[in-house]
């Protein structure tokens, strides 16, 4: 397995295991990591790119809408 598809397996399997109410420290920390490993949030599955878009949002850091 290569090293994205692993810490998209981690992540997911992690989210699993946590409260809603730690979601964004999730989010968080898994943006944190693939950005530092990859450099960009290229090659994220949609429904990850949905969540890292959300948090963004939430974070004012892009519109709701996309």
């Amino acid at each position: 397995m290569d090293k994205r598809a692993s810490l998209i397996k981690a992540f997911k399997e992690e989210i699993k295991r946590a409260r809603p109410a730690s979601y964004p420290v999730c989010i968080d920390s898994f943006t944190n990591l693939w950005q530092y490993e990859f450099g960009s949030f290229e090659q994220l599955p949609p429904d990850i790119e949905r969540l890292v878009a959300y948090r963004a949002a939430e974070l004012g850091l892009m519109d709701d809408d996309g």
